[in-house]
C-alpha cells in the first residue's frame, strides 16, 4: 500500500522508488527535494522526520531525509554536486529539518537555502578554522585541522 502511495509520488516528482528491507528509498533530483519531502510527510495524514543525514561519495554529497510511521521507513535521497552544494530548506514546512538542515550544512558544507540557521554554526566549535573543508568530507584532514586550530 504505501509502496503504491511513493510510486504515485516518485510521478509526480520525476523520481525513482526502491525497496531495502522494511524501508523505500525515494530519489529525486536537487530541485524536487522539497515538494518530495512535502508528499511523503502528508502521506497517511502523519510521517515523522526523524533525521536528515549526509555522505560524502567524492564529485556530490548525498543527503537523506529520513521519515517513520509505525513500522514503515521511507528515506527521500538527493545528490548534490560539491561545486554548488546548494538544496531548497523544508524548514518552512517541516520546522523539525531546522536543526538536521543545519548540522549537515556544518559537517558536509551544504547549504540549504532559505533555512535562517545557515549564517551560524551549530555544532562546530568558533575555532574551527572558516577556510577549512568540512570535517566529514573528504577533502579534510583532521591533522591539517588541529594544527590550524592550534591544537597539536
Amino acid at each position: 500500500m504505501i509502496e503504491e502511495k511513493l510510486v504515485e509520488i516518485a510521478k509526480e516528482v520525476s523520481g525513482n522508488v526502491s525497496r531495502t528491507r522494511k524501508s523505500f528509498i525515494l530519489k529525486v533530483n536537487p530541485e524536487k527535494v522539497s515538494d518530495a519531502c512535502q508528499k511523503v510527510a502528508g502521506l497517511n495524514d502523519f510521517y515523522h522526520l526523524s533525521t536528515i543525514t549526509g555522505v560524502d561519495i567524492g564529485e556530490h554529497i548525498t543527503v537523506m531525509y529520513h521519515f517513520w510511521k509505525g513500522r514503515d521507513f521511507i528515506t527521500v535521497s538527493t545528490d548534490v554536486p560539491k561545486s554548488n552544494p546548494h538544496l531548497p530548506s523544508i524548514s518552512s514546512s517541516l520546522p523539525s529539518s531546522l536543526l538536521y538542515e543545519a548540522e549537515v550544512k556544518d559537517l558536509l558544507g551544504v547549504i540549504f537555502d532559505g533555512n535562517p540557521l545557515m549564517g551560524t554554526r551549530l555544532i562546530l566549535p568558533d575555532i574551527y578554522p572558516e577556510d577549512a573543508p568540512p570535517p566529514l568530507t573528504k577533502e579534510a584532514d583532521s591533522e591539517k585541522i588541529r594544527k590550524m586550530m592550534e591544537l597539536e
